[in-house]
Order: structure tokens, then C-alpha cells, then sequence
């Protein structure tokens, strides 16, 4: 499972982005309005891409225990009081073996999008890499 981060990262390193500036931004409480404008330029210029927020939670689906869980997917641990036990048994169920990296990003530059975020690491703790600090295996 650990290794279509890798793939995504890869293929995302391929598409045009560009997050010029952001490192060199001093806090946001000493920030000038004219440092936020040229940090931002970049944002501005592209307009339109794509967030994914994809993780753990997607193994039940929406359910816990037969039950339809309301509320957003990714918070289904919190939604649906799921033991930290039960809801790391998913992790060895996350195996998207149909996921393709490259045929994600052809979709995002075909609607014209120019650039992706994903989300690395998910309020529950499950990261989309292997990490010391990951407790999901």
C-alpha cells in the first residue's frame, strides 16, 4: 500500500507546479501584505487544481460494524467511536491495487489543472508513507 505514494509523488514531480516563495514566507503575524501578494502569485496564476484526501477511512466505506456512519468519511473513527484496535485493522486492507498515479495526474492536466496536494499524514494518524513515528503497518 505504502508504495503508491511513492508512484504519486513521482508522477506529481512530472506535473507543472510551481510553489514559489512559500518556503522563504516569515510568520504569518509579521507578514506584509505586499510578501502574502508575491507568495501567493503563484496560487493566483494557477487558479484551479485539485486537493485529494484520501486515507485509511476509505476501507469501511462509510460503515462500522453494518451501520451507515453520517458525517465525512475521514471522519468515520471519531463519528462512529471506533477503538484505535479496530480502526488500525483496516490498514493492512488498504491495498488500492488499481490506483495508477500517471492516469490520475493525465486527468488532472486534461481538465487543466495545474497542481495537486495530497494529503500526506490524516488526523488519525495513518500516513500515506512509512514513517518512525506511523503506527500503521
Amino acid at each position: 500500500m505504502k508504495n503508491i505514494t511513492h508512484s504519486l509523488v513521482a508522477a506529481l514531480l512530472l506535473a507543472p507546479m510551481t510553489v514559489a516563495h512559500a518556503a522563504a514566507a516569515p510568520p504569518a503575524s509579521n507578514e506584509t501584505k505586499e510578501h502574502k501578494d508575491a507568495r501567493m502569485a503563484w496560487w493566483r496564476e494557477a487558479k484551479f487544481g485539485m486537493f485529494i484526501h484520501w486515507g485509511l477511512y476509505s476501507v469501511p466505506g462509510g460503515y462500522y460494524q453494518n451501520k451507515k456512519i453520517g458525517g465525512f468519511g475521514e471522519w468515520i473513527m471519531h463519528n462512529a467511536k471506533i477503538p484505535t484496535a479496530d480502526y488500525a485493522a483496516f490498514a493492512p486492507q488498504f491495498n488500492p491495487v488499481k490506483f495508477n498515479a500517471d492516469e490520475w495526474v493525465k486527468i488532472v492536466k486534461d481538465a487543466g489543472m495545474k497542481y495537486i496536494v495530497i494529503t500526506a499524514k490524516h488526523h488519525e494518524g495513518f500516513a500515506m508513507f512509512h514513517t518512525k513515528v506511523d503506527e500503521y503497518i
